[in-house]
Parts: structure tokens; sequence; C-alpha cells
């Protein structure tokens, strides 16, 4: 990667797309900034918590991805990171969502599909709806045990319910709770965006100053803090602010063609 200028780091939602206010797709204002600081001599990650089957269409704009959380890290032709939640753990999450269904929700993910605990329930509606997601990658979990799961996305409409999952699975997992959605991302110990990008620069060798990372929430905030640039979206959960190097514009407002063009990244 020596001709290479940096490398761009985006989270999805929040960060590319909105669903929180009905933006389920990237802007072409947004697509055309990506392509041209491709051309400009930068590689372009997406960090997401969504694995790459669920940014399909979306994939052929980056370079590498950090997906599930930091669960996965590839980059061109490069893995990075690989590292899966236990078939163990697997196996007593679906023992714990058995008859729970109508209180708590969850996508038990690959790379590539996701089982799920209820097939059209309202709390199934109603994460399809708020991340806008391609539904033919979903598919009814009766036990499987497939070997590749990295991440757990739980949404509910019970507290008690949700807190005796935590309680339970906080040893395990790396948990990451989003309360005013209702919503927590669960992954195996020791995945974080930031650990997915810190795996990349210490096998490549990248230097950290050249690093430039795009966030909005608390699952962001290692990436943020690991990079050597961390750009904020206008509307950010106050953690983030910590780290923050730069705010920018909101989604709506095509903050990641503005926060470029302040970098001198495009013009």
């Amino acid at each position: 990667m020596d001709n290479v200028k940096g490398l761009l780091l985006f989270d999805y939602d929040g960060t590319l797309v909105d669903g929180s206010i009905g933006i389920h797709d990237i802007s072409e204002t947004t697509i055309a900034a990506l392509n041209q600081a491709r051309e400009n001599g930068y590689l372009t990650i997406l960090a997401s918590g969504r694995s790459i089957g669920m940014v399909e269409s979306m994939k052929h704009l980056f370079d590498g991805f950090i997906t599930t959380n930091g669960a996965y890290a590839k980059l061109l032709d490069t893995e990075y990171f690989d590292n899966k939640i236990s078939t163990d753990t697997i196996r007593r999450i679906y023992e714990f969502f058995q008859g729970k269904e109508d209180k708590i929700y969850a996508n038990i993910e690959t790379q590539t599909y996701a089982y799920v605990t209820k097939l059209g329930s309202q709390l199934y509606e109603q994460f399809m709806e708020y991340f806008g997601l391609d539904r033919s990658i979903f598919r009814p979990w009766e036990g499987q045990m497939d070997d590749g799961f990295y991440k757990i996305s739980v949404m509910y409409n019970d507290l008690d319910t949700y807190y005796e999952l935590e309680d339970l699975f906080k040893d395990d997992l790396e948990i990451i709770h989003h309360p005013h959605e209702y919503f927590t991302e669960m992954t195996a110990k020791g995945c974080t965006k930031g650990a997915g990008l810190e795996a990349i620069l210490q096998k490549s060798g990248f230097p950290r100053d050249k690093v430039y990372a795009f966030g909005d929430s608390a699952n962001d905030y290692t990436m943020l803090k690991a990079a050597g640039h961390a750009i904020i979206m206008g509307r950010h959960m106050d953690i983030v602010e910590e780290v923050a190097e730069f705010t920018t514009k909101n989604v709506e407002d095509d903050g990641i063609a503005y926060a470029m063009k302040h970098y001198g990244i495009i013009e």
C-alpha cells in the first residue's frame, strides 16, 4: 500500500444513511465523493455493525470491510481479523430465546445471511423497517448451529427480558446497548471496530496519521479513537465527542462530502 494516500473508514447507519429519519440509501453526492476519493488515491473501508450481506448492493463502493462491529476485517484481498461467536454461546442464546419471541427478537448473523428468532413478528417488522434491510437474506432460526456466526442483533419491547439476556451473557460477549432504540449488538469478546482497525494497521504497517474515520455512535468510539483523524456527524451520540477532531454536517446535508472537502481528500 505504498502509493495509498490514506484509509477512509465509514460507519453505515447514522453516517452514510440514517434510518431514524427514513434515509436508507447512500446519496448520489456521497457516492460521488467516495468514488472521487478512490480516484485520488484513497482506499474506502465500510466499518459497520452490519455484515457484508446486509450491504450487498453497495459493497462495490468499498475496498475493504470492518463488519459486524469489528468481528471481521478485510482490506483488498487480505483478511486481517476473523473472530466468531463460539458454538456453545450460540446454543445458549438459542435456548434463551425459546418462548420469548414476542418480548425480544434477534438476528444471528454470518457475513452473508442471518437467522431470525421469529419471522413476521412485530419486532422483526420494526427491525426491518428501521434499518431498511433486504429481507431475502433472513431465514427462520430453528436451532441451526452453522459455523460462522459473527454478531447477534437484538431488539426488544420488554426491558426485564433484555436485562436478563444481558446479565446471562455479559461475561461471554461484547455488548453495545442502544437504549433509546431498544436495540443491542453482541459479538465475541475482543471484537470492536477499533480492534478491526488495529489489526489492519499492525499487520500492514500503514501509518495511523493517514487514517480518517467517520462515525456517529457508541459502536464507533473505538474506531474513532484508533484513527489518526476522527470525524463525527452533525447528529451524533455524546460519547463520540470525546474523541472527535472534526464535526461535519448531518447525513441529509451530505456531511461525508463536506468533511472530505474540509480535509482536502476531494475538491
